[in-house]
């Protein structure tokens, strides 16, 4: 199958946007991309933090959450 499982220091660049973790589990048989541990999130415009992204890669659908639900998902403005 074409599922793959990268570890430490993934980062992940497309046009203006970077992604980076711990953790990568991508699959095209699920259609499915997760980024977990340490999640950072950066476009122009904003900085994401959270645990988890998920997106589908087909719809580009996305999820992003912490695992623990009195913690929250932090979005911070560079403007």
């Amino acid at each position: 199958n074409f599922d793959t499982i990268f570890s430490k220091n993934v980062i992940i660049n497309y046009l203006d946007n970077q992604i980076l973790g711990e953790y990568l589990d991508f699959s095209i048989d699920r259609n499915s991309m997760i980024v977990s541990k340490n999640v950072v999130y950066n476009n122009l415009e904003n900085t994401l933090k959270a645990d988890v992204i998920e997106m589908n890669i087909n719809t580009k659908d996305t999820k992003i959450f912490m695992f623990e639900k009195d913690k929250k998902v932090n979005i911070k403005s560079k403007n």
